[in-house]
């Protein structure tokens, strides 16, 4: 053997114990912390998230820094040489380079930040674990015991359900530190491969501890409705039972091994669906296996998908090479969604990271990051194949389900921009890149080379820590303003002037991508500083005009100056921006009323009623036609025209016999008023017949009948109208107790006079009650 051959090997076996294993699973910990991380006054827990995994970064760059010696002198050549790393790199770079086509600079320094955090969590995981690959049950256990206590957070509310506690409050609130329900599944379904390798690899206590744990994680999954998750167990405990009974040879161990994964699963299905029964809900919360049946492209959250999707490719279609810019999506997606997504809810992501990743970037980067996971899982299914080293393998399958998990939410939902789910994206990519590698002809690294190495970490964990904590301090704005909840309410505790103090450089929209400004101007209109509120809006409207609440808001201004013209001109501008907001459609089409404008208000029908279908919309637009003059001919053939296109719709119908049955009781007073008699009782009768169940013509009929002196018929008539709701102000009583009293039936006359008198009917004087003494 060759002394250079000698000299590696010692330096290997060397180097195996220069990063101590302490430090290597203190990261670990460190990392899966975040999902016990409180929010800290910030509306959305990704942020103290982020920042905290920034800081993490920059402390084992420092460590890194003074124990340059502890560095393997080959990982960086290894990284170098890495397919994956370069690929990795390249789509960070365009995605910096997207700056330069973003409408919203703020967005891409925003989501820029996050993605080079967990390209330092990346690198850094991927020196810690270097030869370290011997701890890889112990990380296990430290993922397990993570996900026990991640599930059992949420599993203790229905162990003991308390008294008049409503299960589907339970169930909507599950959702831990990860931000929403479906992440809290994709969070614990990607902890799932760590449970399986524990199950099948520990004996005795930690057996139990693993399969009560995967008892607990699955049941949280199922308890949560979500469905991608439910692929995802199915694809991964296919991949590892099949593992199992490959290595086994069919054997009884292979065959006990498999019971222990699948018992657990069992049991989770029959606890599940005993609180799914409980909870009594037909939609989300519904049997296990009529959740499974509803994976399809039929279901509203799949059509919503669809949706998104193809907007996205429409936006890829204008901007092939570039893209929107990074994180730009939640702003430039409002558009094309201003017709299907009701009341300013936007869909901020496309639920789905690759086409989302075109949009933004650019199909290269698009088709760049869509590379990174088919390499991943083409390196790690070769090495379950083909390896010959059973530790290998087992780490190939292990990375191969977790690239599985990760890839297939990645097609349904957002992972990139969770902190939960990135860790292990990054561990995913450490492991690929570890384990695929032996350090035959690598480079060694002097130690200069590293120093600087572990300053490059440092500075770029510097940078990003600041830009994280920026981003942390505007979630922290935008929380302090959802709580004053100034939408509504006419002051909170921030104002106007301490908004503009605190405005963010980046990112410069909320959550629900409404611009900080805008909130800004909200406040000074409550204040009555309509000058500073249209110098906000002025800068709103350059970074999201495209809601309609700006508008919206001059509207406001402008209204309370009294100057009713700009009021309407701005309100109809929001309208015709988001023509499916209801709240906006109402208060223009009111306005339009106001103004007399009918054209107006037909045309807005018809541009709302062709993208939704409200149940007051019709109601509202009757309403209005009515305010606005519109006659009762008008009215009437309105109200055809729509049959046409809906002939079973309830509420024209009921409406076109309201409408009818008031024509034929104005003409029948109008022939009453003539002494016309025979033909008003004419009348009457025509609006009985149209509607047998309304009291007006029975009401009519029996004024008739008093009238000329059939106090009998009268009073059949006007028992037989208040049968029916409507008439609350005593008058029916009062006449029926005249009828009686003309018939000499005076017990039943004071019967209806007292009630005419509780309903604070008028002409109840007290000579009329005198007879009732």
């Amino acid at each position: 053997m060759s002394t250079a051959k000698i000299d590696r090997i010692i330096n290997e076996t060397k180097e195996k114990k220069k990063i101590s294993n302490f430090v290597t699973l203190s990261f670990i910990v460190s990392l899966l912390i975040i999902d016990f991380l409180p929010y800290f006054k910030s509306l959305e827990i990704i942020n103290p998230q982020f920042l905290y995994l920034s800081v993490i970064n920059l402390i084992f760059g420092i460590y890194f820094y003074f124990n340059t010696n502890v560095l393997s002198n080959t990982v960086f050549s290894l990284l170098k040489r890495s397919y994956i790393f370069r690929l990795y790199l390249a789509f960070i770079l365009l995605c910096g380079i997207s700056l330069f086509s973003a409408k919203n600079s703020s967005l891409v320094f925003t989501k820029f930040t996050e993605i080079a955090i967990v390209f330092c969590l990346f690198i850094n995981l991927t020196i810690l674990l270097k030869d370290k690959f011997d701890l890889l049950y112990k990380i296990v256990l430290i993922i397990g015991i993570s996900a026990f206590f991640q599930s059992l957070q949420q599993l203790q509310n229905f162990l003991i359900i308390p008294k008049n506690t409503s299960i589907m409050d339970l169930l909507w609130s599950m959702k831990g530190n990860t931000g929403n329900i479906n992440i809290l599944a994709a969070s614990l379904t990607i902890k799932i491969p760590f449970l399986l390798l524990g199950i099948t690899h520990f004996n005795s206590y930690k057996k139990i501890f693993f399969t009560v744990t995967l008892f607990s994680v699955v049941s949280v999954i199922f308890l949560t409705g979500a469905r991608t998750p439910l692929i995802n167990l199915f694809l991964i405990f296919f991949i590892y039972i099949v593992y199992l009974l490959k290595e086994n040879t069919f054997s009884k161990p292979g065959f006990i091994k498999i019971i222990y994964l699948i018992v657990p699963v069992l049991c989770a299905v029959l606890y599940t669906n005993s609180i799914f029964e409980k909870s009594k809900d037909n939609n989300r919360y519904v049997a296990l296996e009529n959740r499974i049946e509803r994976i399809n492209a039929e279901d509203n959250s799949s059509k919503a998908r669809l949706t998104f999707w193809g907007n996205a490719f429409e936006m890829i279609k204008k901007n092939p090479i570039l893209g929107i810019g990074l994180g730009n999506y939640q702003i430039e997606s409002i558009p094309y969604e201003k017709t299907t997504s009701y009341d300013l809810i936007v869909s901020l992501h496309a639920h789905n990271d690759f086409i989302e990743i075109s949009a933004e970037t650019g199909i290269i980067n698009g088709l760049i990051y869509l590379s990174i996971f088919i390499l991943i899982f083409s390196i790690n299914l070769k090495n379950v194949l083909k390896s010959n080293d059973s530790h290998t393998r087992l780490t190939a399958l292990l990375t191969l389900m977790l690239v599985i998990v990760y890839g297939v939410d990645s097609l349904f939902n957002f992972p990139m921009y969770r902190p939960t789910m990135s860790i292990f994206f990054s561990l995913i990519l450490a492991f690929t890149v570890l384990n695929n590698f032996k350090d035959k002809n690598l480079q060694q690294t002097s130690n200069k080379t590293i120093k600087i190495i572990a300053v490059t970490l440092i500075v770029v964990s510097l940078i990003t820590s600041y830009s994280a904590f920026l981003i942390y301090r505007a979630s922290n704005l935008e929380y302090l303003i959802v709580t004053d909840n100034i939408n509504v309410n006419t002051k909170g505790a921030l104002n106007g002037d301490e908004v503009m103090r605190r405005m963010p450089a980046y990112p410069n929209v909320f959550n629900t991508s409404e611009s900080f400004y805008e909130y800004a101007g909200i406040y000074y209109i409550r204040e009555k500083n309509y000058s500073m509120a249209l110098k906000c809006f002025s800068r709103a409207s350059k970074i999201n005009p495209y809601l309609g609440r700006i508008d919206f808001y001059k509207h406001v201004i402008s209204n309370e100056k009294g100057n009713i013209d700009s009021a309407y001109i701005y309100v109809k501008k929001a309208f015709y921006r988001y023509p499916v907001n209801y709240g906006i459609y109402s208060i223009s089409a009111a306005m339009a009323a106001k103004m007399k404008d009918t054209t107006e208000i037909l045309k807005e029908h018809a541009l709302f009623s062709k993208y939704r279908n409200h149940p007051e919309e019709l109601n509202l637009t009757l309403s209005n036609l009515k305010t606005a003059g519109y006659n009762y001919k008008s009215q009437l053939n309105f109200i055809n025209k729509s049959l046409i296109k809906s002939p079973a719709d309830s509420t024209l119908l009921k409406k076109k016999k309201d409408l009818l049955v008031t024509d034929y009781l104005v003409k029948g007073q109008s022939f009453e008023s003539q002494s016309k008699l025979d033909k008003a009782l004419e009348y009457y009768e025509k609006a009985l017949k149209t509607d047998p169940n309304s009291p007006y013509p029975l009401q009519n009929i029996g004024f008739y009948y008093y009238k000329a002196g059939q106090d009998k018929k009268a009073i059949s008539y006007l028992l037989n109208a208040l049968k029916y709701p409507g008439l609350y102000d005593g008058k029916t009583e009062f006449f029926i107790g005249i009828c009686y009293l003309r018939e000499q039936d005076k017990a039943n006359a004071c019967k209806y006079f007292n009630i005419a008198k509780n309903k604070k009917y008028s002409q109840v004087n007290q000579s009329i009650l005198q007879s009732c003494k």
